[in-house]
Parts: structure tokens; C-alpha cells; sequence
């Protein structure tokens, strides 16, 4: 199944790099050939003309490929970039397969030729061949390959096709949304391995959710993203300690001296604390979900999975201009603005600019102060710089700040849910009566470096961040004056991470029987934190504790990772993968006891772990429409150090990496020629030396090495194409994740219990619909989403389990002018479910809700 676009469709492009580039999965009869790029003479025409173009477009081949000629001035250069000029010289379509042509040098051309004798000229040499079908188009193939053509039938399916894409999109860098050609789901080639590759032919677990989709459905933060992510689960402590669980493996730690299981990126940049990783989904390219340890093929290992992030790019050959207004319920309001536009030659730059209030949507009903408010500004720049066809330039620069009045706790009851005193029904009021508060400011540098040599590629991926926020936040339930409350702890968090990145890669080019890529990667973070805790109790009379942590926590980490992957013949493909990892962590931590001075203590403990984690993939290609694979992949989250105890042995005593063994078997395949996509993994997931954290006798909370865990389960994705205006998504997930062995040093046993934040079932269902009339488009999309119940501690107590539930979403939108004009009316969670994130149980029960019901409309301008 070949999916092809003229570059004529305007509608595409802001999701397509500049210079023409099209990437789509193609057919081909030579294992390894699958992606092809078809590059057009005008980014200008309507997509009413597109039909018109491609008619001219066949009489321009038949005659230029006979005596007709043209003017060629074309560089030597990349075959790539050189095609693509070709093309535009030419005034003729054209359909190339991009990953060989971007490893493959073009001639100089420069004169008067014919297109036969232009393009013979410029490829002479390399592994392309020219050939002209009996119509006199064109196309490119690999030499001694020839390559499927069919040339799909634009028209106003767009949106529809870019809401499909965010189930098959595959992670790991540029990818192109799905098309529908009639009642079929295009293929989609794209970077899940490094490489450019057809989504259904890796052995790679994912889910990503490209531009439109996340603006469409309104997916504005990584929790609406989860809710259509098998195997994903987002919830919030409170602001500041955002915890993300993959099939079941996370850690609710905040402490400097740690690592998280499940890492957070931006644009291949390492996110280095959860108090920085939640954020407004704003000017974003894609979001991809890899499941499973990672680290062979990129960046820093995680044990989990990962997030990752990618924002727009500049482009070099358009100017784009896009605003967007927006009001809504609770006193919503948004503003945005980008413009991206060539710069000088070869340069180009992007700037966005993003802001939204809203008020909260609960209220203290002792103090009046509003909880869960919207205050967010956002801001991001970049510079593309193409010098030379063998070499690209991005630096990039982002900026955002946030604030609100903090989480809103509603108040159940006493702790042994004997007392409901000073509960009034409402769970949209709190009662905690000391203020609350929180403010963010994210900002980061980096430079992306893409060279060319001639043999294989280098990247480069340079980067710092840093981020500040504070948190002013009642841990207690409840007010301690009320009768049923019987203490209150009132924290002061504040977090000052600090992070340089340096990452270098080298892709070999694609053979026919083994390929390879290496890389290294440099990684130091630097944490300021600071704690303040107060115990308050007797009605508010007496502070029981009173107490801080200063914290400065270090980590260097160096590794070496390689993936190679052998080609046995035109069906199987052999990955073997590794990485070795040095991670070093000096902390100090000066505790401060404004009760006892005598417990007070200072200390400076370090440590290293160093851990080699191995990848082995099996893929078949069964067929064109079927891709089975299976794997066995290691990860490793380092140990470290529990730096918010008030026992000094607890902190020096540090704790042990924890590693994860995960199998997968998987089938990726299409159906009804291309009208059904069906993937699914099973997957089995062994966790050894798992990190857990929890009171110990004394009250000192500590950390260490307590249990084994399994995960084991199904995820399931599917896209169906009913016709040219209907089509549905499904995704599904089933965990089955419990303790093995999990007792705790003169306490209780946990072993068989569920892990945290694992709902057994959970899934999504999603309907959109697209009605084109000419120069406008109707279209609209209703989705349901569920989620089992779970368990937020290991414990498996009731007051620790968040029930299931639904929610709702729907939308309808109409565009005018060509696509340059839409009004969108949007409803989220439509039932106004009373969901909870997350239960307390500190001197009291009390529960934080998530958003009730939200709606809105809003207008957006976009330039073609």
C-alpha cells in the first residue's frame, strides 16, 4: 500500500518539512525501499485545482519526455534536495523514495535539456533510476527495483485524515499525518528507529498524536493525551508533582536525589524533573508515547517509557501566519499567535506566542480563595539554518510561565470515616483555610546539528534548561479546626532544576543486509530544592512539626548505545541493540529541626551505578499488509538517595537501581486493501529490585529496594475508513501488574497487591466526520474515554482507590475560505463526571477532582 500527496494540497503542509519533502510509506519489491517523496510545482493552487494540476502535470510528461526542453541549473548536491529542485525546474510532479535519496549524491546539471535527459544526468551513478510509465509521467526507483506508483485523489478528507494519524504515526521525529483515499488508511513512513520507515514494518510499541489532532480534540495537557494512550496514566499530587505511570511502572518520588521510570522530552531534550514536564501542550508538532524501557536508539535510558515532544519547525519556502481567539466556560480565554517565514537564503524563522486564563473551578468556602485557575503564557523561537545541502542548522528557545491558586481538596471525613463534620456534599468546595498557591517558569536552549558527509549522518543535540516553581500547598485534608480533623501539614515546595544535555549520533546508511546506528550521550542536572513542613494540630493551637530541607543534588550521567540491525533476506530482520550507562549522584542535604535543634543534621552521601542494558528485536514481514515482531528489552532507572527524611541514616543509606525485563509480541497489519489498520502487543514486563517509598516505624519515610513486580497484558489499536466522511478510532488496553514480593522491614506485606496507578481495563473511542463543499468544510467528533479503577499506594487500602469512570468529548467546526478560515464549538467531559485524581488521607479523607464539564468555541485564521 503506497499513500502519495501533491504538494499542491495546501491543507498538508504545515505538517510537511519545507522544500517539498513529502515521506509516505511506499511498497517496493526490494526490502528496505519504503518511503517515497512526490514534490510539486506550486504550493500555492487550491485544492479544487488539484485534480486540473495532475492532468497538466501528465501532459507536461508525455511532452517533456519527448522533445520538450527546459533550463536546469542544479548544484551538485543531495539527491533529496537535488530532486526536489528538479521537480520545480522541471514544473512537473514528481515521486522519489526519500530515505535512499537522501543518502545518495546527485550530479551537476546545467543547460538545456530534455526531462529524460536532465534526470538521466543528474542520477547517473547512483542507486536511482528514472523511468517513465506508458502515460509519460515520471517516477524514481531504486536501480533493479521497481516501485509500486499510485497517485492518491486529494480533496477536502483532510481533516478527517489527520484525525486518524494520531493513532499510527510512529515516535522519534518527522512524520506526515494519514491520508484517506476513499475508504483506505494510508501508511505512514517515519523516525521510530532514527530512521524514515513505514510505521506497520518496526518492531516498535507507540502511540503519537500529530498537530491537528492534539488541536482538534483539544488534548492541551499530557492527561487528555493519556486518555487515548493505551498503557498511559497521568495524575497530580498537586502541581508540582505531576506522576506518570507506563503498564504500571512508575514512582510518586519528588525528591532531588531521584530518577523517574517514565522520562519527559522536548524535541529529543531530556526533561529532568516532573515539576517541569507538565505543561500546556502549545505549538506542538507531535506527541509520541514509546512503551517499554528505552535507551538503545536515543537520549537518556528510562525503565518505563517515554514521552516525546516535538514542536514546530520553521519553513523555508512559506510564509505561515496562524491566530486563534477562544472563549469559554468559568471565564476561559485564549490568544495565540505563529508566524514562521523565510528569513534570508536558506534561513528561516518561527515565533509563537501563546496565553490562557480561566477561573478556577473550585473555591475554599472558609477562606474564598479560587482553586484550579488557568494563568499560562507561552512562548517559543527558532532559527533553521540550511547552509549547504549536506548540512542543517535548528536553534531553538522556549520560555513559559504559570500560575494558579493550587489543587482544590474536597473534604470527605475523618480518617476512620467516623465523622462527616464540616462536609457539605459539594466536592467543587475545599476546606482548608490557609492559602494556597503556585507559579512556574520553564525556559531552554538547544541546537540541533544534521550533517551529511556523503556516507551516513551525524546529529548533534546540544541543550540546557531550567526551570523554577513553588508551591504554597495544604497536604492535609482539611482545616484542623474542624472537629473531624485531627492534624494539618502545610508544605513549602520548591524546585530549581538545572540540566545540560549533549547528545551525538551517527546513522549509517540503509543496506541491504545491515545498517547500524551509534551514539553517545552526556548528561549533568543540578537541583536546588527547599521543603518546609508544618505539622499543625489541637484545633490549630499546637505546630507538632516544624521543619526544613535544603537539598543541592548532582547527577552526571554518561552512556554509549548501539543498534544494529540485520537484514536475513527480504522477510526477516535481526535488531540487536545495547547500552551502557554511568550515572554518578553526589547530594547534601541540611535538615534543619525548628522543634529539636538536636536532630538537625547535614550530610553529603555519593554514589554510582552503572548498568549495561541489552535490546533484541525479531521482525517478519509476512507480508505487505502484515508485520509481526517479537522482543526482549532491559531497562534501568539508577539508584539514589532520599533527600526529604528527617532520619540521617535513611539518607546516606540510599538505595539500589531497579531494572526491567520486557517481552513483547506483536502483529501490525491492514485489511479491506488498506480500509482497516489493526495493531496489538502483548507484552510481559518483570521488574527486579523495584523502588518504593513509605513510612517506616519512627514516622521517617524512606526509600529502598522492596519488591518484584510482573506486568503483563494487551494493548490494541485500531483505525477504520468506513467511507470518505466517517471513521472511527479504537484503542484498548488490559494490565494485569501486581507485587510478586513486597514486604516492608517490620511492617506490613504487600505482596500481591497492585501496583500503583495500573487500571486493569481502559479505553477510547472516537468518531469523527468531515463533509466537504467546495470552498468549506463541515466536520465534527465525539469520543469516549474509560478508565478502571486503581489504586494511588501499594498498600491496596480503600482510601487509596480512584474509582472508574467515563467522560465525554465532542466537537463541531466549520472552515471557510479556502481552509484559512474556522470556528470550532467545543465540550469536554459533556456528562460532568465527578472524577477524582487523586484521594488524601493526611489528618483526614478528603478527595482532588478533576475538571467538570467545560465548553467553548473558537476562531482561527490560518494563511495557505
Amino acid at each position: 500500500m503506497t499513500g502519495f500527496f501533491s504538494a499542491a494540497n495546501k491543507v498538508h503542509k504545515n505538517f510537511m518539512r519545507a522544500r517539498w519533502r513529502r515521506t509516505f510509506a511506499g511498497s517496493s519489491t526490494g526490502h528496505g525501499q519504503k518511503s517515497l517523496v512526490v514534490v510539486g510545482r506550486s504550493l500555492k493552487l487550491s485544492c479544487l485545482l488539484l485534480v486540473i494540476s495532475a492532468l497538466h502535470a501528465q501532459a507536461v510528461f508525455a511532452e517533456q519526455a519527448g522533445s520538450g526542453k527546459s533550463n536546469f541549473n542544479i548544484p551538485q548536491q543531495r539527491a533529496d534536495r537535488a530532486l526536489t529542485a528538479f521537480a520545480e525546474q522541471a514544473d512537473l510532479t514528481l515521486m522519489f523514495p526519500y530515505e535512499l535519496a537522501r543518502n545518495e549524491r546527485a550530479n551537476e546539471t546545467v543547460g538545456r535539456y530534455t526531462v529524460a535527459e536532465a534526470i538521466t544526468r543528474l542520477l547517473a551513478g547512483t542507486r536511482l533510476d528514472p523511468v517513465f510509465d506508458r502515460a509519460g509521467r515520471l517516477k524514481i526507483v531504486p536501480r533493479s527495483n521497481e516501485v509500486e506508483e499510485k497517485v492518491m485523489t486529494a480533496d477536502r478528507r483532510t481533516g478527517l485524515a489527520a484525525l486518524l494519524s494520531g493513532i499510527f504515526i510512529a515516535p522519534m521525529g518527522y512524520a506526515q499525518e494519514v491520508a484517506v483515499d476513499g475508504a483506505k488508511i494510508e501508511e505512514i513512513v517515519v523516525t521510530a528507529q532514527i530512521r524514515e520507515e513505514s510505521f506497520q514494518e518496526i518492531p516498535v510499541t507507540g502511540s503519537v498524536f500529530d498537530a491537528q489532532t492534539l488541536d482538534d480534540n483539544r488534548l492541551e495537557l499530557l492527561d487528555d493525551v493519556a486518555r487515548f494512550t493505551p498503557g498511559l496514566v497521568v495524575s497530580y499530587f498537586n502541581n508540582s508533582s505531576p506522576n506518570f505511570a507506563i503498564r504500571g511502572a512508575m514512582n510518586t518520588f519528588s525528591q532531588a536525589g531521584a530518577s523517574k521510570p517514565v522520562g519527559i522530552f522536548v524535541d529529543d531534550v531530556f526533561i529532568p524533573r516532573n515539576s517541569a514536564a507538565a505543561f500546556e501542550l502549545f505549538d506542538i508538532h507531535q506527541v509520541s508515547v514509546l512503551r517499554g524501557p528505552q535507551g538503545t536508539l536515543f537520549g537518556r535510558n528510562v525503565t518505563a517509557g517515554a514521552v516525546q515532544i516535538y514542536t514546530s519547525e520553521p519553513d523555508l519556502e512559506d510564509t505561515a501566519l496562524k491566530l486563534r481567539a477562544g472563549i469559554g466556560s468559568d471565564s476561559f480565554s485564549e490568544l495565540s499567535a505563529l508566524l514562521s517565514a523565510p528569513l534570508a537564503e536558506n534561513v528561516a524563522g518561527k515565533l509563537s506566542l501563546g496565553y490562557k486564563q480561566r477561573d478556577g473551578f473550585s473555591v475554599d468556602r472558609f477562606s474564598g480563595q479560587e482553586f484550579e485557575d488557568l494563568d499560562s503564557l507561552t512562548a517559543r523561537a527558532s532559527l533553521l539554518f540550511v547552509p549547504s545541502d549536506r548540512l542543517e542548522i535548528k536553534l531553538s528557545a522556549d520560555f513559559s510561565r504559570d500560575e494558579n491558586g493550587g489543587k482544590g481538596y474536597s473534604f470527605i471525613s475523618s480518617s476512620d470515616a467516623s465523622d462527616f463534620t464540616g462536609n457539605d456534599g459539594n466536592p467543587r468546595t475545599s476546606e482548608l483555610r490557609v492559602p494556597q498557591d503556585y507559579e512556574r517558569d520553564i525556559a531552554g536552549v538547544s541546537a540541533h546539528f544534521d550533517w551529511t558527509p556523503g556516507a551516513g549522518r551525524f546529529q548533534s543535540i546540544t541543550a540546557y534548561r531550567q526551570s523554577e516553581s513553588r508551591e504554597l500547598y495544604s497536604l492535609g485534608a482539611a482545616d484542623v479546626t474542624l472537629p473531624s480533623v485531627s492534624t494539618q501539614f502545610i508544605k513549602d515546595d520548591q524546585d530549581d532544576p538545572k540540566s545540560f544535555s549533549q547528545e551525538l549520533r551517527y546513522i549509517s546508511d540503509k543496506g541491504d543486509r545491515f545498517d547500524f546506528i551509534a551514539g553517545l550521550y552526556l548528561y549533568r542536572e543540578d537541583t536546588d530544592r527547599f521543603l518546609g513542613d508544618e505539622l499543625l494540630g489541637a484545633g490549630g493551637n499546637a505546630v507538632f512539626v516544624d521543619r526544613e530541607f535544603t537539598v543541592d543534588a548532582e547527577t552526571t550521567s554518561v552512556a554509549a548505545y548501539l543498534s544494529a540491525t540485520f537484514h536475513l533476506g527480504d522477510k526477516f530482520d535481526l535488531g540487536i541493540g545495547g547500552r551502557y550507562t554511568r550515572e554518578d549522584k553526589d547530594v547534601g542535604v541540611s535538615f534543619v529541626d525548628n522543634n529539636n535543634g538536636g536532630n538537625s543534621f547535614v550530610t553529603n552521601p555519593s554514589s554510582d551505578f552503572s548498568e549495561f542494558t541489552p535490546r533484541v528485536t525479531l521482525t517478519y514481514h509476512a507480508t505487505d499488509n502484515l508485520t509481526l515482531f517479537a522482543s526482549r528489552s532491559e531497562g534501568f532507572t539508577a539508584g539514589g538517595f532520599n533527600t526529604e527524611t528527617n532520619n540521617i541514616v535513611s539518607v546516606e543509606l540510599g538505595f539500589d537501581p531497579e531494572t526491567v525485563t520486557a517481552y513483547e509480541l506483536g502483529t501490525k497489519s491492514s485489511w479491506f486493501d488498506g480500509g482497516l489498520v489493526v495493531n496489538a502487543t502483548l507484552f510481559s514486563q518483570d521488574y527486579e529490585d523495584k523502588q518504593e517509598g513509605f513510612l517506616l516505624p519512627g514516622s521517617f519515610f524512606s526509600i529502598f529496594n522492596a519488591s518484584q513486580a510482573t506486568m503483563e497484558g494487551l494493548e490494541l489499536e485500531a483505525a477504520w475508513a468506513l467511507n470518505d466522511r466517517f471513521a472511527a478510532r479504537l484503542s484498548y488496553s488490559y494490565l494485569d501488574a501486581s507485587y510478586d514480593q513486597f514486604v516492608i522491614p517490620g511492617g506490613a506485606d504487600f505482596s500481591g497487591n497492585r501496583l500503583q496507578q495500573a487500571p486493569e481495563n481502559s479505553y477510547s473511542l472516537a468518531l469523527d466526520y468531515v463533509q466537504d463543499f467546495g470552498m468549506s468544510t463541515l466536520s465534527g467528533g465525539l469520543s469516549v474515554t474509560y478508565q478502571d479503577d486503581y489504586f494511588t499506594g501499594a498498600s491496596n487500602i480503600p482510601q487509596f482507590r480512584i474509582d472508574s469512570y467515563s467522560l465525554v468529548n465532542a466537537r463541531l467546526g466549520w472552515a471557510w475560505g479556502g481552509g484559512r478560515w474556522s470556528v470550532q464549538a467545543w465540550g469536554k467531559n459533556l456528562g460532568d463526571e465527578d472524577f477524582v485524581r487523586i484521594r488524601g488521607t493526611s489528618g483526614a479523607i478528603a478527595e482532588y477532582y478533576g475538571p467538570p464539564r467545560t465548553y467553548g468555541v473558537n476562531l482561527t485564521y490560518e494563511s495557505n
